[in-house]
């Protein structure tokens, strides 16, 4: 079978749910030399495709052999704060609109876990493309399912939460079958589902949360940031690996280039708004403060942190990790405070 969105690395399912980002894409941060195997080129290009009709040439890479390792088309998107389309003053006029809507039709499965977004590719064909590549593992070839990709997907919590929740039974039933095949000898968990992230998420607007979804007790905008992290742990989200890549709050802005009214980026706009010329209000350093503190409440609540640079030139290294150890000192769980994992830059 032919797998359109998801592919793997090593014993990992990966699952990209978008390609837009609200800072430098993680695949971009690594240089412009770096290079992805075909079949995972391929799969970011079809988020890409899906999201933008025609922004990348279909089977661009239908020249390359199967062996070869390919480098991802050059990322034009303007960097943005939120995918939703919605003004802040019509957001309750909105709300009530989709609430009218679902009164009149008939109620649909009470199984589903959350409404489509209206963001391709939608909720539904990830979950069932996840969910049928699970079911075919008859041989228990995946260790972990990670969401990730060329964009951030903490800008589309519910797809990103929708994703993990669908895991769950296959999660149990390793479980139940006692499997020990988990790479990591402190964990009870069979299929842990990770999370690779900017870790901006506490400056997203909507923090993340679609206003298309009316399933969660007629909340739309959660009335904390720090349900963002209570949600991932509800749906098996137990491992987060988040790009720090500096301890400079100043160089961070110079490098990821983040979108979320800090400064110091390509202010892409909001999302909001099409029609909002007003630049964000520049507060340089700002993320990279939003970035430490994401990292030290997950850790604060027993998440499996990892902390990930790029070794590139110029960067302190050891002042990085100096803050990676201190961040993670406040997890209840001493064999997690692990040094930072630096990856390569290529030129």
């Amino acid at each position: 079978m032919i797998y359109k969105f998801t592919y793997t690395l090593g014993r990992s399912l990966y699952v990209p749910i978008t390609s837009r980002c609200n800072s430098i894409p993680l695949p971009s941060t690594r240089g412009d030399g770096f290079v992805l195997p075909k079949a995972v080129a391929q799969s970011l290009v079809n988020v890409r495709n899906m999201e933008e009709p025609g922004c990348v040439r279909e089977n661009i890479y239908n020249e390359y052999s199967d062996d070869d390792r390919v480098m991802l088309p050059r990322y034009d998107f303007p960097l943005v704060n939120s995918l939703y389309q919605f003004h802040y003053n019509d957001l309750s006029k909105h709300i009530q609109q989709q609430k009218d809507i679902k009164e009149s039709q008939e109620e649909g499965d009470d199984n589903d876990y959350i409404e489509d977004d209206g963001i391709e590719p939608s909720i539904e064909s990830l979950v069932n493309e996840v969910t049928t590549r699970l079911n075919d593992d008859s041989d228990n070839q995946f260790d972990q399912v990670v969401i990730a990709g060329e964009g951030e997907p903490t800008l589309r919590m519910d797809a990103l939460l929708a994703v993990a929740h669908s895991i769950k039974p296959f999660r149990e039933e390793k479980e139940e079958h006692n499997t020990s095949r988990s790479s990591d000898r402190y964990s009870t968990d069979k299929l842990p589902v990770r999370l690779i992230t900017n870790g901006l998420c506490y400056g997203v607007t909507n923090l993340g949360y679609s206003p298309n979804n009316l399933k969660r007790s007629g909340v739309i905008i959660p009335q904390h940031r720090h349900v963002i992290l209570r949600d991932m742990k509800e749906v098996g989200i137990t491992r987060l690996s988040v790009a720090l890549n500096t301890a400079n709050r100043h160089e961070y802005d110079l490098l990821m280039e983040p979108s979320c009214y800090t400064g110091g980026g390509m202010m892409g706009g909001d999302g909001l708004d099409s029609d909002n010329t007003q630049a964000a209000p520049t507060m340089p350093g700002i993320a990279h403060d939003l970035v430490c503190e994401f990292i030290m409440e997950a850790a604060k609540l027993g998440m499996d942190v990892e902390i990930t640079g790029i070794d590139r030139e110029g960067i302190d290294r050891v002042e990085t990790e100096r803050l990676a150890r201190l961040l993670l000192s406040v997890s209840p769980d001493k064999y997690r405070r692990r040094n930072v994992r630096w990856r390569k830059y290529f030129d």
